[in-house]
């Protein structure tokens, strides 16, 4: 019965929304309850196939993630969470992947299809999350009516903010980290504690550069007994707004 008790229990919704604005959607969402695995990748590059650099994204971290990856494989046994070395290793191989495939077509650095990515990886016996991310899709944590981003952009204008406004602003979609554009990359990930009544965002910036945090807040409170409503909701809001890139949005309700 204790353990019951304690236990803290994930489901997810998703959904991922062309807007108003583009010709087709470049993003991808992967929702894996089996394996309490959540991804959402926005791909870049246009006719550069950024919907290919996306989905390779979100199929490479998946099979790594899922069937790949065996703890007991681990080479220091005192590694309390080797899931982390393995999403560090899943996220560097599916970069090398898409910077190899952009080096066949003749691309030079810095060009051709490129993703970025941000997910949750629950761990239900350690009642902890891996989160993960590359570029400047987002994720939030929804908490006592509160929202708290808990991944840093990997863009200018984070930088511009951590150096407290020096100069002129820069453009939002700059990013200083992506997947495939260059043979390496440094993602960011983290281990974060479960907490029952917390909802996870993770969410592409054709929602962030369309409705506020104050607003997302709102909605979050508003539909917070009813979280299967919430992406498409929120994709509504952007769509009002303008919808000016693609949406997409994942949410996570820890009970």
């Amino acid at each position: 019965m204790l353990a019951r008790f304690l236990s803290i229990k994930c489901t997810a919704y998703g959904l991922t929304d062309t807007g108003r604005s583009r010709k087709h959607n470049e993003d991808n969402i992967r929702l894996n309850p089996e394996n309490s695995l959540f991804i959402l990748a926005d791909g870049m590059g246009g006719h550069q196939a950024g919907e290919v650099a996306s989905k390779m994204a979100a199929d490479i971290v998946e099979n790594a993630l899922t069937k790949k990856f065996n703890p007991g494989q681990s080479s220091n046994s005192d590694v309390e969470f080797p899931e982390v070395s393995a999403v560090t290793a899943a996220i560097e191989e599916t970069n090398v992947t898409i910077n190899k495939a952009n080096n066949a077509r003749g691309l030079r650095e810095g060009k051709g299809m490129g993703t970025t990515i941000v997910g949750c990886w629950y761990l239900p016996e350690k009642k902890m999350s891996v989160i993960f991310n590359v570029g400047d899709s987002r994720a939030y944590s929804y908490h006592k009516q509160e929202l708290t981003q808990i991944s840093t952009d990997h863009s200018l204008l984070q930088l511009w903010k951590d150096k407290c406004f020096e100069g002129d602003k820069p453009s939002a979609n700059v990013l200083t980290k992506a997947l495939g554009p260059y043979p390496e990359v440094a993602p960011d990930v983290s281990l974060y504690p479960a907490k029952k009544g917390e909802k996870l965002l993770l969410c592409s910036d054709g929602l962030t550069t369309m409705v506020s945090d104050e607003k997302i807040l709102d909605m979050l409170i508003q539909f917070e007994r009813d979280p299967e409503k919430l992406p498409e909701q929120l994709v509504i809001e952007a769509n009002l707004a303008g919808g000016e890139d693609n949406i997409s949005i994942i949410i996570i309700d820890f009970t």
